[in-house]
């Protein structure tokens, strides 16, 4: 419900028209008791269901993509080498800085 009234707030009708789709295709929805009725709660269940390992699968595949997700199968893959990838990227920049500071102080000088 507060989906639906922040949509509504901001004017988007797209949105409540597919939030009124997703109510209307699910299981609470569906009116009745009986075996029949119950099959039918269950049957929109397991499609919600699907749709969300959808969605999950869609979401893992971006995260994947992640720059993050990157720097960590490379610490990942140098840990299995043996290495500590995080240490050697911290001593690279220490000697750069350091090198940025020797400039620095010779430009100074001058």
């Amino acid at each position: 419900m507060r989906e639906a009234n922040t949509a509504y707030e901001q004017g988007d009708e797209d949105r409540l028209k597919a939030i009124l789709v997703e109510y209307e295709s699910s299981p609470e929805s569906v009116k009745g008791e009986g075996p029949g009725a119950e099959l039918v709660r269950v049957i929109r269940k397991i499609a919600q269901v699907n749709r969300r390992l959808a969605e999950i699968d869609g979401e893992v595949a971006t995260l994947r993509e992640s720059e993050q997700f990157q720097l960590k199968a490379k610490v990942d893959q140098a840990a299995i080498e043996g290495r500590n990838l995080l240490q050697e990227m911290a001593e690279a920049l220490d000697a750069q800085i350091a090198a940025s500071q020797e400039r620095l102080e010779c430009l100074s000088e001058r």
